[in-house]
């Protein structure tokens, strides 16, 4: 008997010896070192994302990141976006989307034409600050009634904004108008309008808005609309809204190349061929996509006049072989007979029209035909 518990005994002990001696290879392999850090996931997760997007939305939509680290932060759930009002006191008030019903509390008078503006595009470039511009659009536009939507304040919301949230930030688009309307704010006097994505979302808010209420909006301003992850997320058309504008700009990885408005106006000609130019100053093809937005912001704030005029294509406009009498200029108002394909020239740099150096388009002389001599 005490032989077996002795074996016992010695048995026991070696197991010990043999688990203790495991134990710190176990504790080094669970060891916080080697586990990876959400953290650190997360930075490479929008390093990968800004280094993408400069390639263009198709490198950008298959960007290799962990969309499940990516949940776990905060600001990319649709109702994460933010919506920008002002006061009657000239402040910019800050909420949530979800808070859109509010917005008639704020400073917004139905005699005043209404701008809704849609951003869903963000850049690091502090030239083309977007949320910068926005503000000085609000703060010194107070003759509208100025909204901001905002659905991209950082990349990682622009991805979710493209990949996943389209149809829901539309539909927060279509609740806004709808509240406006609800508020007294005539449907005809609301203009929407976005850049890239955010054209797209305000397009398809139109749409919805439409399809409830048997009736469009005033105008949509659709600034180089986006190409997108897919096709089939191009909202833009002619039947969201009684009048659409399409200001292009890129026309190749970034922008929408064909013309989708009733008034399709092309700065410099660039993206209406499929060549690889860029916009003036620019050294990127994200500049260029930048580009019209800047022009449209320069419009309202400065109240630079940028003149574009009907032309039958680039080439022609180059050749000088149009009628320069049908023009009209970048902004927010335009001729309520004009349609089609509209040309302008612009600089590199502000106030980018050439107006202040006394450009003025001219149709090209026709050449007399040479007198034939009666034989």
């Amino acid at each position: 008997m005490r032989s077996e518990f002795t074996m016992q005994k010695s048995t026991v002990q070696f197991i010990v010896a043999v688990v203790c001696l495991i134990c710190p290879s176990l504790a080094a392999e669970d060891s916080p070192k080697t586990i990876p850090n959400i953290d650190n996931i997360q930075k490479n997760n929008i390093k990968l994302l800004t280094e993408q997007l400069n390639r263009g939305w198709r490198a950008f939509c298959d960007a290799p990141v962990d969309e499940g680290v990516m949940s776990l932060f905060q600001g990319i759930n649709p109702s994460d976006a933010r919506l920008h009002v002002m006061t009657i006191t000239n402040q910019s008030v800050e909420l949530p989307i979800k808070s859109l019903g509010q917005v008639k509390d704020f400073d917004i008078n139905p005699d005043r034409k209404t701008l809704i503006y849609v951003n869903a595009f963000h850049t690091a470039d502090s030239y083309f600050s977007v949320q910068e511009h926005l503000t000085l659009l609000q703060n010194s536009r107070r003759d509208l009634n100025v909204i901001v939507v905002d659905f991209a304040q950082n990349v990682a919301q622009l991805y979710y904004a493209v990949r996943h949230h389209l149809s829901v930030h539309g539909y927060f688009v279509y609740k806004l108008v709808k509240a406006l309307k609800d508020a007294g704010i005539p449907v005809q006097d609301i203009t929407l309008a976005g850049h890239s994505v955010g054209a797209n979302i305000a397009a398809l808010g139109a749409q919805l808005f439409a399809k409830e209420n048997k009736q469009v909006v005033g105008q949509l301003i659709a600034i180089d609309p986006a190409t997108m992850c897919r096709t089939t997320d191009i909202q833009v058309k002619q039947s969201v809204a009684s009048r659409v504008v399409v200001i292009h700009g890129e026309g190749d990885v970034f922008g929408v190349r064909v013309p989708l408005g009733h008034i399709d106006i092309y700065p410099n000609g660039i993206g209406y061929f499929p060549r690889r130019k860029l916009q003036p100053g620019c050294e990127s093809k994200i500049c260029s996509h930048m580009y019209p937005f800047v022009l449209f912001m320069e419009a309202l704030i400065e109240g630079v006049m940028i003149p574009a005029t009907k032309c039958e294509s680039w080439a022609k406009f180059r050749q000088g072989e149009c009628n320069f009498e049908n023009t009209l200029n970048i902004g927010l108002i335009y001729p309520a007979n004009a349609k089609g394909l509209y040309f302008c020239l612009t600089q590199p740099n502000p106030p980018f029209t050439y107006m202040e150096h006394g450009l003025r388009y001219k149709t090209k002389r026709l050449e007399k035909p040479a007198n034939k001599k009666l034989s």
